[in-house]
């Protein structure tokens, strides 16, 4: 939460994604992000990082390189430009905020746990650092302009920073893929459930050898109040809030029973 003396122009902001450095989706969410603080910084991955969760580099090397003033490209996953920005880019002052995005398709339901523009803002959230993650749900392979974002997303980031909320919660948030006109405003969503069936494709490279690709189905979302339906069916932005820590209480007791005794 802001303090009293502090106002949102004087945030500092860092931005990442997963689709890498130069994509569409992240120059939408700068140009956002700097009508409301100038200290915008963006640290994102050189190439795309879809999929990999919250996952960092441990046996390989990390490069950093500078595009231009405050804007890096960093040879690593969403979660590794995160932590590489406060370590390092912006060690004289942390950040107030992670943005990732915008991303180019929805991050809803079960695959919420694969994302990486996800995986970003559990990296802040580990460090007691507000993240919001921002997808935009689109039927285009890729998409120039953020309408949506660009009315709803501002106010949507100043009402969530003008809260204290706590430690290690961040907050995921999915644009619908109508116009203008037809958004029914803001919905605070549920994480959906779904049936995802994994497909492997095999197929031949040019010299015979095989190659495998896979593709992930899913279908019959469900659940009241959920994410995907709240996006698609209602034509809401949906908000879901979204903890880093991933231990679950429901077994506590349980196990505890299990395992009272040493026999």
């Amino acid at each position: 939460m802001l303090s009293k003396q502090q106002s949102m122009s004087k945030l500092r902001i860092l931005i990442t994604n997963d689709d890498n450095v130069h994509s569409s989706g992240i120059k939408a969410l700068e140009r956002i992000a700097n009508s409301i603080s100038p200290d915008v910084w963006v640290v994102a991955p050189e190439v795309g990082q879809s999929g990999k969760s919250f996952s960092v580099t441990f046996d390989d090397i990390l490069r950093i390189r500078e595009l231009s003033p405050r804007k890096f490209s960093v040879s690593g996953t969403p979660a590794d430009c995160v932590f590489v920005a406060i370590g390092e880019i912006l060690r004289d002052k942390k950040p107030d905020l992670v943005l990732s995005g915008i991303n180019h398709g929805s991050n809803i339901a079960d695959f919420i746990g694969l994302s990486g523009t996800v995986g970003a803002i559990f990296a802040a959230a580990s460090r007691n650092i507000m993240g919001i993650a921002v997808s935009q749900h689109c039927s285009k392979t890729d998409i120039a302009k953020f309408p949506v974002a660009d009315l709803f997303l501002p106010s949507i980031i100043k009402k969530i920073m003008s809260c204290k909320w706590p430690d290690h919660v961040c907050m995921n948030v999915n644009l619908p893929d109508v116009p203008l006109g037809e958004v029914h405003g803001i919905r605070v969503a549920r994480q959906g459930e779904a049936d995802i069936e994994w497909e492997v494709h095999k197929k031949l490279d040019p010299m015979g050898e095989p190659y495998y690709w896979l593709r992930a189905v899913y279908e019959n979302i469900r659940g009241e109040g959920a994410d995907a339906l709240l996006i698609t069916e209602e034509k809401s932005v949906a908000i879901t809030p979204l903890l880093c820590r991933h231990e679950f209480y429901g077994c506590f007791d349980k196990l505890e029973e299990l395992f009272s005794t040493n026999a």
